[in-house]
């Protein structure tokens, strides 16, 4: 495999770890692939992710605020990295990953409904860091294999058991 360039390369592996959705220009579920995530828990649970596809032109169509983190069952991965192989980290869900979405509840993107995890998020900003870009985000909604988690607390991060070994 040849090892990509240092502008397209993910900061921890070159492997995913989760997709990020959100509804591109013309309503079509955009999904951008992520390398890794960072759960904050607390009062107000956060999500820390990298932003990988900054040389992808799809990428751009994310206006900031709500987007949907999806964590794919393990057996869909490597469909994902014969993707990324390719050099596409911007996707459309349901034309080249065949996923079927809903509208999240608390967040106003695409949830992948074949994700073992979708985790909404609300008040999405970019951060540039000395490394990569960063997407930050408030955890307003956690699903888990259909199930809409903590519907009226605060998102329990620890309920996300496919995350956990």
């Amino acid at each position: 495999m040849n090892e990509p360039s240092y502008g397209t390369k993910a900061p921890v592996a070159w492997r995913p770890a989760a997709l990020i959705s959100w509804y591109g220009p013309d309503g079509k579920p955009l999904v951008l692939v992520t390398s890794w995530i960072a759960l904050v828990g607390g009062s107000l649970p956060r999500l820390r992710t990298a932003w990988c596809g900054r040389s992808d032109s799809d990428s751009c169509y994310w206006p900031g605020g709500d987007f949907i983190l999806n964590v794919p069952h393990e057996s869909d991965l490597e469909t994902i990295s014969i993707i990324m192989d390719k050099g596409k980290f911007c996707l459309h869900a349901e034309e080249e990953l065949n996923y079927s979405c809903l509208s999240g509840i608390a967040a106003t993107a695409p949830r992948l409904l074949e994700c073992a995890v979708q985790i909404e998020c609300v008040g999405g900003r970019l951060i540039e860091t000395d490394f990569d870009t960063e997407l930050c985000g408030h955890v307003a909604r956690v699903h888990r294999d259909g199930v809409n988690l903590d519907p009226f607390e605060i998102p329990d991060l620890c309920a996300i058991s496919p995350l956990s070994p």
